[in-house]
């Protein structure tokens, strides 16, 4: 568990923290963001409203398929998708792209990964 907590929960605190605060990290650091993007949830719309959903899948994959291309030149591989509550990617990047990757067409904010699985008791 220590070893976890090493190599893995402090790094990402650590990397979170300097980016809320603007602070300048080592330009070889890769961290854990969430990139948000400009089409609208799933859970915008009515559970009921199958053809508009079934609309909304498709471009939502299709955003996130053209987007993730985009990160990847700028040295991100993906670690996760999410549709229904959001429509975002979480990828893990280089610290110096950051900057870029907030000028791509469709990006509306890039947030730290504080946590990808949450456990409810």
């Amino acid at each position: 568990m220590l070893r976890y907590v090493v190599n893995r929960i402090i790094p990402i605190a650590c990397a979170a923290l300097l980016l809320m605060q603007d602070l300048p990290l080592a330009a070889d650091a890769d961290v854990e963001v969430w990139v948000v993007l400009s089409e609208p949830a799933l859970a915008t719309l009515p559970r009921d409203a199958n053809e508009q959903r079934n609309e909304l899948r498709r471009r939502l994959a299709q955003q996130q398929d053209d987007i993730i291309v985009q990160l990847a030149a700028l040295g991100a591989v993906e670690t996760a998708r999410v549709q229904y509550a959001r429509n975002a990617i979480a990828v893990r990047i280089p610290a110096d792209a950051i900057d870029r990757a907030r000028k791509i067409e469709g990006v509306i904010a890039i947030h730290p990964v504080t946590h990808r699985n949450r456990i409810d008791e």
